[in-house]
């Protein structure tokens, strides 16, 4: 009897453990090529131009919020790390920058952007923007008026695009004294005659 009992106890342990393993066998490829093929499966392409013209347009919103001081748009807009290098070459941090407009050390009277050029990271994530800001006010306790050429990078976050720095230079230069080092091609071909000239002049001394 105890043959017999344990004879079927062990069909029954048997037939388990096969029917587990063909369980686990028929699930494994049937998962096998999804799970290829999901990672196979290319990424859709990225929308450059679209990403470009939405920082571009987030550019612009910045401008127009700074401009009017809105503590809460450039909270919005930047990272919690963001960091900010002036003109003079001075840094500071987002909690630095609101504290300084919350007192009115930051104020701008107007603030505009133009000549934008914007650089999207390849998986389209970041990006980077070039552009002149035409600015007139206080940044951080220090009076601000002219032209500057400013550098931001952004990022894109789950809840949207946010500025992680900005980098502002003053543009010192000035086109009309670019131009005035430029030599026009008639004066340089009027050089070169009287150059040319001097030699033979000087002889019929």
């Amino acid at each position: 009897m105890k043959k017999i009992l344990f004879a079927s106890l062990s069909l029954v342990l048997a037939v388990f453990l096969v029917a587990c393993g063909d369980q686990g066998g028929a699930n494994k490829p049937a998962n096998a090529p999804a799970n290829t093929a999901n990672a196979n499966k290319p990424a859709a392409p990225v929308d450059t131009a679209a990403i470009e013209s939405d920082v571009k347009k987030l550019v612009t919103e910045y401008a127009a919020a700074m401009a009017k001081n809105d503590m809460a748009a450039f909270d919005k807009s930047t990272t919690d790390n963001f960091m900010f290098v002036g003109n003079d070459g001075t840094v500071s941090t987002k909690a630095e920058r609101m504290e300084s407009m919350k007192s009115g050390g930051t104020k701008y009277e107007s603030l505009t952007y133009d000549d934008l050029t914007v650089r999207v990271k390849p998986e389209g994530d970041a990006a980077i923007v070039i552009g002149k800001a035409t600015v007139k006010g206080m940044n951080m306790g220090k009076p601000i008026d002219g032209a500057m050429r400013v550098t931001q990078v952004w990022m894109k976050a789950n809840d949207g695009w946010k500025m992680v720095t900005l980098q502002a230079t003053a543009i010192t230069a000035k086109a009309d004294d670019k131009k005035a080092d430029e030599k026009k091609p008639d004066d340089k071909k009027a050089e070169d005659k009287a150059a040319g000239n001097a030699p033979s002049s000087l002889s019929n001394k």
